[in-house]
Formats: structure tokens, C-alpha cells, sequence
């Protein structure tokens, strides 16, 4: 089925702000509650005037000028990253979801292909991902592509060369699942729940190509991620329909034409949506970057704790790390028990909101600094998640400590005791997500290892550069590797110009050779 743009003129409310709940104080040191920035506000749709009808979708985030949005992109020039150009019809109340969905993918290797092959997350899922139609040009019918678990391979009739451009056009729909684990796979946020309607990798996507192995596609497995993202260009169209007033997280700021809500994002991992109709929302610009904080109303206090979090995190890391110029960072409180990472959206668990005891010495604030961190490694600087998930999750539990160290520097010690040292964490940080068969708390063992120790591991790292040379280090790495896929040979051949590596004997207790 086609997606049901109508294109008619709707009323979309603006969104309007309250003053800022007063801020409890109990306590001085590490039992008081930070104060947010005067430039804090919680935003929440006004009440319809007598003239007007009611509206259908709050409109979360309002450009200052809000421009056309171009559905259709010159293919003269050879663009350098991979396109989507994405037409969203969500029915909400019945969690149906249309699709068009077309790609532009220049070709990636230096030999003729003679298949595409694509990931496809939803189809990890029974009896959720349907396909109506897939067209080369738009309108040129394949017939023999396939469908395999999260694999869709799409054959070429002729060899496709180096320098050529294909545009390959999906029809197809989306069932979406309640929110839970993918039978026999870790838990993911794409679904819905009473709560919020989450389309987290949502599309089929063309996953990075090496010349050595081909295109490059792991299986999901029980924990950790599996998915490696190429930085892509995207333009996304959203109708909602069949909804009461909800409220619309995004990877990136929407533009407005009539009912349809539009968004461009470059050099981005992906493009997630998160719709709910209980969300309050903060917002503070930092430089470029608006950053959201979406919570539901219950949870003002904590919410306002994390998104202050999010807010300091992005400042401190972009001051270390070097900026990294998104138009907007949204933190979304999660309707489950984890959190998620996602270009310019993240997820914080529900449970941390629930725990949360007014002071900074709180999971919930070390797990939005954490998340906030992945922007940089996994955004800016992406890894492949499953053989290589070091890459990433050590940076941002490091970078945990990092934000206590700078900010709240009395709550350090409280950090290495209940965050790594009370888990006793052990093993060698170099493995995949599929190499911890042999422990019976195979996730335990996972999380020790890569968080944990890999955390440890860029803390001895520092104590061996010193501080001001492993900072160096850090930034040449991220601007070296920006909007790349970095590897662990990657790293280490850079670590090696600020430090001879055959001399630190210690590297064999977090190395596997």
C-alpha cells in the first residue's frame, strides 16, 4: 500500500512554554539537586482558543524559518554518502505503518557488483515487515530479490560499475510489535506500548561494503548491537494519522508543510522517531544544537535531572572531543527497563527514572552521560557494533568518569566504587558480542568486559600519555576518523605515534592478540 500523503491543510498547534517548576533543594554538596539554566523551559501545548479546531499532532520542535522540503535530489553529481528519502504514513491508534522508501547508493567497491545487499531490522520480528513493491528508477519491477532473517538481497541483471549510481525504490508496511524482546534476540525499543510508539531502526538499510568480505551484515544476537551504519544523508516525510494530540521525538528538527512533518539530516548513522502523547519536553540551545528532553509527566523531577545531564555532558565532551555540529540531541525517556543510542536521539531506562534519589550520585545521571557520549563514539566516529562493540561502549563509560571528574569531582570515588568496582569486572575488551559463549552469564560477562574494562583500560591509557597528550590523542582520533567507521587497527595505529606499544606491558591484561 502506498502511503496516504493528502497534503491538506491541517491546524498543528504551536508549542508554547511554562515556567519552570521550582527546584527542591535538600541539602548541600552532593545531596543537592543542580539547579537547570535560566534558559530552561518545560514546553506543553496550549489550549485550543474557541476558533479553532482541535488539532490532530503537537508540533515538538519548530524551526526559527522553516524551509521547503526537496523530495526529489539531483543524481548528475555522484553524491558521497548513501541517501534515503523516507514517506512516513503512521497510523497511530492502530500501529500500522506505510512506507516509501527510496535509496540512492553510489556504488561503495573498486570491482562490478552483481547484487545489493540490505539490512533489514524489522524483519527480525515475525509478521511485522511486509513488501509491496521494490522498483529500480522508480518504476523498473524486481522480481527475484530475497528476504532471509534481516537480509534482503536484491540480484543486478547487469554488472554494476564503479562510478555508477543506483536508485533503488521499497514499498512496504510496517505491523508494529508491542515493545519487548525480539524472540530469542536482546531487547530493542522499535514497537509500542501504552505509552510511546517507537520506530527505531525502522528501514531497510545498506549496510558499509569491504572489498575483502563484501557487503557487511551480522545476525542479531542475545545482547549488545549487531548493526554498522555508513554515514547516509536523509530526508524524511511524517503524516500521522488516526491520533490523538501526541508529541514527536526525532533524530533532527522538523520542518512544517501543512499536515506533514519534514526533516533533512546529514552525515547521520540513522533516523529514529519516538511519538508519545504524554511527553513534557525541555529545551536548551547549546551553539547550534537544540537539545530536547522528553519525559512523561510524572517524572518531571528526574527528567529535569537527566536533561540537565544531557545538557552539561554535551558541553563538557564537545570542549574535550571537539564539536560535532548536530542540529539538534533529544533524550527520550524510555516505556522499558534499557537504554538505546541513536544519531541525535537517545533512550534512558524507565527504571533509572524510578530510582532516581535527587543527587548526581544516581544511575540516572551516569547513564545520560554515557549516552550523551555515544554522539561522539558511535555518531561522529561509528565501529562495527558487533565484532568491535569496544569501540564505543569503553569511550562512554570512560567519558562517565571524565563528566564526574570535571563536574562533581567529590563523586568520583562514589563512581569507580558502584559503577566498575563493585562488579569486579574482568576479561580482555577486544571481543565481539558473540565471543562469551563459554560463561553462564554470558550479557554479565559481556557488560564487564566492554564497559567495564574497557573503561579501566582508557583510564590506565590516560595514566601512561598523561593528560594533556591522551586528550590530544582522543580529539586527533575523532576528527581523524569523523563520519568514518573506525576499527580497533585504526586506534591502535594512531595510539602507536603517541606511545610505543611494545614497551606497556600491562596492555596484555585488557588485549587479546
Amino acid at each position: 500500500m502506498r502511503p496516504k500523503f493528502s497534503f491538506t491543510q491541517k491546524s498543528i498547534y504551536l508549542l508554547g512554554t511554562l515556567t519552570l517548576m521550582q527546584v527542591l533543594l535538600v541539602g548541600c554538596g552532593s545531596d543537592k539537586i543542580p539547579i537547570i539554566p535560566t534558559k530552561t523551559s518545560i514546553i506543553t501545548a496550549p489550549a485550543p482558543s474557541e476558533t479553532q479546531s482541535a488539532p490532530t499532532v503537537i508540533a515538538s520542535q519548530m524551526p526559527v524559518s522553516p524551509t521547503p522540503f526537496e523530495e526529489e535530489q539531483p543524481t548528475e553529481l555522484i553524491p558521497e554518502n548513501i541517501q534515503y528519502h523516507i514517506f512516513v504514513d503512521l497510523d497511530y491508534n492502530n500501529h500500522q505503518v506505510f512506507v516509501e522508501e527510496k535509496v540512492l547508493l553510489p556504488h561503495p567497491a573498486q570491482v562490478p557488483l552483481m547484487e545489493i545487499l540490505l539490512v533489514v531490522p524489522p524483519n527480525a520480528w515475525l509478521n511485522v515487515f511486509t513488501i509491496q513493491s521494490i522498483n529500480w528508477q522508480g518504476d523498473i519491477p524486481v522480481e527475484n530479490y530475497s528476504l532471509d532473517g534481516v537480509r534482503l538481497t536484491v540480484p543486478l541483471e547487469q554488472p554494476w560499475l564503479p562510478g555508477e549510481v543506483k536508485e533503488l525504490s521499497i514499498q512496504y508496511s510496517l505491523a508494529l510489535p508491542i515493545q519487548n524482546a525480539r524472540e530469542g534476540y536482546g531487547p530493542s525499543p522499535f514497537g509500542y506500548t501504552a505509552r510511546q510508539t517507537n520506530l527505531v531502526d525502522w528501514y531497510p538499510m545498506v549496510p558499509p561494503y569491504q572489498e575483502e568480505t563484501g557487503w557487511l551484515v551480522h545476525d542479531p544476537w542475545i545482547y549488545g548491537e549487531y548493526l554498522v551504519y555508513p554515514a547516509a544523508d536523509f530526508q524524511v516525510s511524517m503524516e500521522i494519522s488516526n491520533a490523538p494530540e501526541v508529541v514527536i521525538a526525532a533524530s533532527a528538527l522538523a520542518e512544517y508543510e501543512a499536515d506533514v512533518h519534514r526533516y533533512s539530516l546529514e552525515n547521520a548513522r540513522n533516523f529514529v522517531f519516538s511519538i508519545s502523547q504524554d511527553y513534557q519536553v525541555f529545551q536548551e540551545q547549546i551553539g547550534n544544537t537544540m537539545i530536547y528532553g522528553y519525559v512523561f509527566s510524572p517524572y518531571l523531577i528526574p527528567g529535569e535531572a537527566a536533561f540537565k545531564t544531557t545538557v552539561q555532558a554535551y558541553k563538557l565532551y564537545g570542549d574535550l572531543y571537539g564539536p560535532i555540529n548536530q542540529p539538534s540531541l533529544s533524550m527520550v525517556q524510555a516505556d522499558f527497563n534499557h537504554g538505546m543510542e541513536y544519531e541525535g536521539l537517545y533512550f534512558q531506562s524507565r527504571g533509572f527514572f524510578d530510582t532516581y534519589n535527587g543527587s548526581e550520585q544516581s544511575y540516572l545521571v551516569t547513564i545520560a552521560a554515557h549516552e550523551t557520549a555515544h554522539q561522539w563514539w558511535y555518531g561522529l566516529v561509528a565501529n562495527d557494533q558487533a565484532l568491535e562493540p569496544w569501540l564505543d561502549e569503553s569511550f562512554c563509560t570512560f567519558s562517565e568518569l571524565i563528566y564526574y571528574e570535571k563536574l562533581y569531582p567529590d563523586s568520583v570515588n562514589w563512581w569507580w566504587a558502584t559503577r566498575v568496582n563493585y562488579y569486579q569486572p574482568y576479561g580482555v575488551i577486544n571481543r565481539s558480542i558473540y565471543d562469551f559463549g563459554e560463561f553462564t552469564d554470558q550479557y554479565l560477562a559481556y557488560r564487564n568486559a566492554t564497559y567495564l574494562q574497557g573503561a579501566k583500560f582508557l583510564d590506565k591509557l590516560r595514566s601512561s600519555l598523561g593528560e594533556e597528550r591522551f586528550m590530544d590523542f582522543l580529539r586527533e582520533y575523532a576528527r581523524d576518523y569523523s563520519n568514518q567507521i573506525s576499527t580497533g587497527e585504526d586506534f591502535f595505529s594512531l595510539l602507536n605515534t603517541y606511545l610505543d606499544l611494545d614497551s606497556q606491558t600491562w596492555l596484555t591484561e585488557f588485549l587479546k592478540e
